[in-house]
């Protein structure tokens, strides 16, 4: 039980270093790519939407292409960037050292607690028996 909480913890924080650093990475990314293309590049402008206005659903599309696009490189770097796995991989470590440390004070604290409840019923036994005899 022990081993697949471990595991399960270790999945949720690789998934979420990855997902926590494809901001950063589509970033750099865009600001690399405006870097190289600028020149070559006319300058867009995103429209402003007023309040009144409505939102198409080809905007909502485009939207979502543009979110998978951004997801795709950002897995894609996590998966080739050495750098990133390591980065990972010490983030995972750590977080499953400090799993250990604290199934191991629980298991700790479980423990005096059971031999603190075992005293209380070999108690409250004897106290019983001593009464049906009387």
């Amino acid at each position: 039980m022990i081993r697949k909480f471990l595991n399960r913890l270790l999945v949720g924080i690789i998934v979420a270093s990855i997902w926590a650093a494809a901001p950063t990475i589509v970033q750099a990314q865009k600001s690399a790519d405006k870097a190289t293309d600028k020149s070559t590049t006319v300058s867009k402008t995103d429209p402003v939407i007023a309040a009144g206005d409505s939102v198409s659903i080809a905007d909502v599309q485009r939207a979502a292409e543009d979110l998978a696009m951004a997801v795709q490189a950002a897995v894609r770097k996590a998966t080739e960037d050495p750098a990133l796995k390591v980065a990972a991989l010490k983030v995972a470590t750590n977080a499953v050292n400090a799993a250990q440390v604290v199934v191991t004070q629980q298991a700790a604290t479980l423990q005096v607690m059971l031999d603190s409840l075992a005293k209380e019923i070999a108690m409250a036994t004897e106290k019983q028996a001593k009464t049906k005899s009387h």
